[in-house]
C-alpha cells in the first residue's frame, strides 16, 4: 500500500462538488455566504476555466474560484486528517488536471496542509507540457500522476477535425479505425521519460521547494492494467437517446459522439469516449487505454493479452528484452479451460477402479490428454461450481459422471461406496443365511440316517 487516496477527481465539474460545497453557508471562507460560483464553462459565461488563461485578480470568477477550492481542500484536509488518527499513513486525492489546477493550488493549496502530495490525472496527448513547471512553481508538495497515458485504438471519428457530426463506426466495421498498439506504447515511453526528467531522485532536489519545478515528480501510474469494458457507461461525449432508440436524432450528440454512446452493456467494447486534439489520433477511446486486452473465454473467465505497451514498459523499467518464453506467464483460454480440468483430473493418469468402470484414457506419450480424468466434463458455470474459497478459484471445475466425485473425478462417491457397503452387508447375510440352511439341511440328513438311530438306541 502506497497512499491512500481520497475520492477521484472531486475538482470535476461533473462530480458536482465544487457547486455543492459553493452553494454552503455554514463553511469558511464568506461564512453564512455562497461563494457565487458558475460552474459553466469560462467561454459560456461561467467560471470554469475551459477555454481561457484564467480570470483577472478581484473579478468575480477569481474570488469565487479562491473560495470554492477553499472549501474543496479543507474538506479533503479534514479527512486527511482523521485517516492519519487511525493509521501512519500518507493521503493524497486524486485531483483532474483541469480548470487551471496549478492556480488553485497556488492560492488555496494551504487549506490542505495534511495532503503529501499533490496528485492529477494528466491526458494532454504525446507530452504533458508546462504541467510540472506550473505545479512545481505553485507548491512546496511533490506531484504524484495518479493516471497518464493514452488509448490504444485509432479511431477515424478523431480525423476530420472541423466536423461536429457524430460517429457511426464501430469496432471492427470497414472503416480505417483500428487497434494500435504500437503509438500507445511510444506515447506512454514518451511520457514515462518527461515523468523521470521531471523526477525528485536527483540529489540537487533533496532540498526541492516551491519553485524548483524541476524536481516535481514522484512517480505516475500508467492506465490501466486492462481494457474497461463499462467505461462507456459514463462517456463524455453520448447520444441522448443512443442509435438503438427509435427516437433517435444526431440533434441530441454531443461533439463527436459515437451514437452507440452512453453504452450501459458491459460485456461489449464499444469505442465510447471524447474528441482530443492532442490525442494520437484526435481521438479518447475509454475503453482501450489497457496495457493488456481481455479476450472473454466463457463467462467470467478472460485470457489477457499482453499489448506491446506491456513489453516496452517492462524493458524501461526492468531491462528486460521480450523472450518467447514470457508469453508462457499468460495463461490462454484453452489453458484456462481444458488445461485446468486436465491437470484437475491427473490428465486422466489415475486408473483406480478401472477394473470395474471401464479404463480410463492416460496422457503418457502421445496419447491424448483427457479432462477431469474422462469421468466427468469441464464446465465454467458458477452454479455447478460453486462460489470457490481464498485458496481455490471455482471456476472451471468438473462436473462429474455418476458415481464419481473429487475436484477431477478421481474418487468414488460416497454414494458408491455406501451401496458398495450395502451390497457387501446384504451379500454377507445371504451367504450366512446359505450356510444356515445348508447346515440345517445336512443335520436333518444325518438324524434319518440309520447310523444316528443305532447311535441313539
Amino acid at each position: 500500500m502506497l497512499f491512500w487516496s481520497f475520492g477521484n477527481e472531486l475538482n470535476g465539474v461533473w462530480n458536482g462538488f465544487l457547486t455543492e460545497l459553493g452553494e454552503s453557508l455554514d463553511m469558511e471562507p464568506n461564512f453564512g455566504k455562497s461563494c457565487g460560483w458558475d460552474e459553466r464553462y469560462d467561454d459560456l459565461g461561467g467560471c470554469w476555466v475551459h477555454k481561457g488563461t484564467g480570470f483577472p485578480l478581484g473579478s468575480r470568477c477569481y474570488e469565487a474560484g479562491y473560495c470554492v477550492y477553499s472549501r474543496l481542500f479543507s474538506f479533503i484536509n479534514d479527512a486527511a486528517i482523521a485517516a492519519k488518527k487511525l493509521a501512519d499513513v500518507l493521503v493524497v486525492s486524486a485531483f483532474a488536471d483541469v480548470d487551471q489546477l496549478f492556480d488553485k493550488v497556488d492560492r488555496a493549496g494551504d487549506k490542505a496542509a495534511a495532503l503529501d502530495a499533490w496528485t492529477a490525472q494528466v491526458y494532454r496527448g504525446s507530452t504533458f507540457g508546462d504541467f510540472f513547471a506550473k505545479m512545481g512553481n505553485a507548491t512546496d508538495k511533490p506531484t504524484l500522476l495518479t493516471e497518464y497515458g493514452v488509448d490504444a485504438y485509432h479511431d477515424e471519428c478523431g480525423q476530420d477535425m472541423k466536423s461536429k457530426a457524430p460517429c457511426y463506426n464501430t469496432v471492427g466495421d470497414a472503416s480505417s479505425s483500428f487497434e494500435d498498439e504500437e503509438s500507445q506504447a511510444i506515447f506512454a515511453k514518451n511520457l514515462t521519460r518527461e515523468i523521470e526528467e521531471m523526477g525528485t531522485l536527483d540529489k540537487e532536489c533533496a532540498k526541492a521547494k516551491k519553485g524548483d519545478f524541476n524536481c516535481t515528480a514522484i512517480g505516475g501510474f500508467l492506465m490501466s492494467w486492462t481494457d474497461e469494458y463499462w467505461k462507456g457507461a459514463k462517456s463524455q461525449a453520448a447520444c441522448d437517446p443512443v442509435i438503438s432508440d427509435d427516437a433517435f436524432s444526431e440533434k441530441h450528440c454531443d461533439l463527436k459522439a459515437h451514437v452507440t454512446c452512453g453504452n450501459w452493456n458491459a460485456s461489449d467494447h464499444d469505442l465510447c469516449g471524447y474528441f482530443l486534439e492532442a490525442s494520437p489520433d484526435h481521438y479518447v477511446n475509454e475503453e482501450w487505454f489497457g496495457i493488456t486486452a481481455p479476450t472473454t473465454c466463457v463467462d467470467a473467465i478472460n485470457e489477457l493479452r499482453p499489448r506491446q505497451i506491456y513489453w516496452d514498459m517492462r524493458r524501461m523499467w526492468t531491462g528486460q528484452k521480450k523472450k518467447e518464453s514470457d508469453l508462457q506467464v499468460w495463461p490462454t483460454c484453452d489453458k484456462m479451460l481444458t488445461g485446468w480440468c486436465t491437470d484437475l483430473g491427473n490428465g486422466g493418469k489415475d486408473e483406480s477402479w478401472s477394473w470395474l468402470f471401464g479404463p480410463v484414457r492416460r496422457t503418457e506419450g502421445d496419447d491424448e490428454m483427457v479432462e477431469c480424468s474422462g469421468r466427468g466434463s469441464c464446465t465454467s458455470d458458477w452454479k455447478k461450481c460453486g462460489a470457490g474459497s481464498s485458496d481455490e478459484i471455482a471456476t472451471p471445475c468438473c462436473s462429474c459422471d455418476l458415481g464419481f466425485a473429487g475436484v477431477g473425478c478421481t474418487d468414488l462417491d460416497v454414494r458408491v461406496y455406501v451401496a458398495f457397503g450395502g451390497a457387501g452387508i446384504l451379500a454377507v447375510l445371504l451367504i450366512m443365511m446359505m450356510l444356515t440352511s445348508i447346515a440345517s439341511a445336512i443335520a436333518a440328513r444325518v438324524r434319518k440316517s440309520p447310523l444316528h438311530e443305532r447311535l441313539l438306541s
